[in-house]
């Protein structure tokens, strides 16, 4: 039997910045990170934040005028923030119960969007295999 741990609960593991020395508490944390909700948590996450962070470089180099390549600087960093997202996403398996419970379970909409993104990455790249495995997974939200 898997255990589960609310994900609305998680916060409440962590009190005031301080080291947790309960055992039980350690645990429950790692298992909660190598879960599938805490997975896709982190797909989503880097995709996200990668988004927010390219238009405030965008608003930044409006205003500096750097001398570099923008362009390339967005491109480098994209693939290596969608490579880092697949490491997480690839990991749900479509077989297990809980990793589709992960799916249903999360906010729809910001997943959706999050997926579609990440497809159009990986098709820029032609890896297909991967498209494959995040459109399996788009294919359960849409179903929800």
């Amino acid at each position: 039997m898997t255990l589960m741990i609310d994900k609305n609960k998680i916060f409440q593991l962590f009190v005031d910045g301080k080291e947790i020395e309960d055992d039980k508490t350690k645990q429950e944390i790692k298992d909660f990170m190598n879960g599938p909700y805490a997975k896709i948590g982190m797909f989503v996450k880097l995709i996200q934040n990668h988004e927010i962070f390219h238009k405030k470089l965008e608003k930044f180099l409006k205003q500096e005028q750097p001398d570099y390549n923008v362009e390339s600087t967005k491109e480098a960093s994209e693939y290596t923030v969608y490579h880092r997202a697949w490491s997480y996403i690839k990991q749900i398996n479509l077989d297990q119960k809980d990793d589709i419970n992960a799916i249903i379970n999360f906010n729809p909409k910001i997943f959706l969007k999050t997926l579609d993104s990440a497809i159009q990455f990986f098709e820029s790249y032609e890896e297909y295999e991967k498209c494959a495995h995040i459109y399996k997974i788009k294919e359960i939200v849409k179903a929800v």
